[in-house]
């Protein structure tokens, strides 16, 4: 028979991060753990206190005897911000890892989203942000203080779900690596933004006309999204880029240009003609339709708030 491994099962895990934070502990309140997770993840006293619900100096008594507590000043000023000492660096993974767990315990008898009082960190373009904006307002809206903070996307993004850095994360990306969940959000189709003096209709925008005009690109997501360019690729077909935007909502300002044309997801679109003069247009050809997952870690996956929050993510208001 063989012997089982019982460092794998989750509890022991939890055990064990429990250990390693206590070996590293002079002397210290296991209350102040929280405080000293924002702290190393804000690297930033002043933003810590509001994220705390403390004053600033309350929150830097609070700094000092971390520091005294474990024997270590955590972090070190580099230039005009600090950064995390090496120890540091190996307390806030387990701080990742152990506050999760903590939480599931208080929350496993019963879950009132109406009680709720803490941050959860949501990662994406701003594509995708505008996308589940309203099942945002609606999780606010039965939770109301829950505070969101929305993470700029990054190309490794999910490392950040990995280490605890953020909860979800919203991207096209394909990624199997173990720890890691994720759902489909929404599978889009490519349309095409014109502003709306724009003299192109559905009619007039052939292939032929297409490849004529100009073309605004995201240079963030070009790697994970070119889509447009890939189909146009396979048939040995190239558009003509003139700007390249870090963003999707800088394109509206960029559409009094009579020639210059987006390809975007329908959904995107469709944002935008409720607040801008654009028109939407077919795209004269076929692409693979985007997928956005939403990933999160197994750490939270039995957290009653994440399976709560997880559930109005994808499914919004059904």
């Amino acid at each position: 028979m063989n012997t089982l491994d019982i460092s794998c099962l989750p509890w022991m895990r939890y055990v064990d991060s429990l250990l390693k934070i206590g070996e590293q502990m002079n002397s210290i309140d296991y209350g102040l753990l929280p405080a000293l997770k924002v702290l190393l993840n804000e690297k930033n006293i002043s933003r810590s206190a509001e994220l705390m619900g403390l004053s600033q100096p309350a929150m830097s008594r609070v700094f000092s005897k971390l520091k005294k507590g474990f024997n270590d000043p955590l972090m070190v000023r580099a230039g005009n911000k600090y950064e995390l000492t090496s120890r540091a660096q190996i307390i806030l993974q387990e701080l990742n890892y152990l506050l999760p767990q903590l939480d599931n315990l208080r929350r496993e008898v019963e879950f009132d989203p109406t009680i709720v009082e803490q941050t959860l960190d949501i990662a994406g373009t701003d594509m995708d942000i505008v996308y589940v904006s309203e099942r945002i307002t609606n999780i606010q809206q039965h939770a109301p203080n829950l505070h969101i903070a929305i993470r700029a996307n990054r190309l490794r993004i999910l490392d950040d779900v990995i280490s605890g850095e953020v909860d979800f994360a919203l991207t096209v990306s394909d990624d199997d690596r173990a720890g890691l969940y994720r759902k489909t959000l929404t599978k889009e189709k490519f349309v095409v933004v014109a502003g709306s003096n724009n003299p192109i209709t559905p009619t007039t925008l052939t292939l032929e006309k297409y490849l004529t005009q100009k073309h605004g690109k995201f240079s963030f997501v070009e790697s994970t999204r070119g889509h447009v360019d890939a189909a146009l690729n396979q048939m040995g077909l190239k558009r003509n880029i003139s700007i390249s935007l870090p963003t999707f909502l800088q394109i509206p300002p960029f559409l009094s240009d009579t020639e210059l044309l987006f390809s975007v997801p329908e959904s995107f679109a469709i944002y935008l003609t409720k607040y801008f003069k654009v028109k939407i247009l077919p795209l004269p050809f076929k692409t693979r339709d985007l997928e956005i997952f939403l990933y999160w870690h197994e750490r939270q996956h039995q957290n009653k708030l994440h399976q709560w929050v997880r559930q109005i993510l994808l499914k919004g208001n059904d």
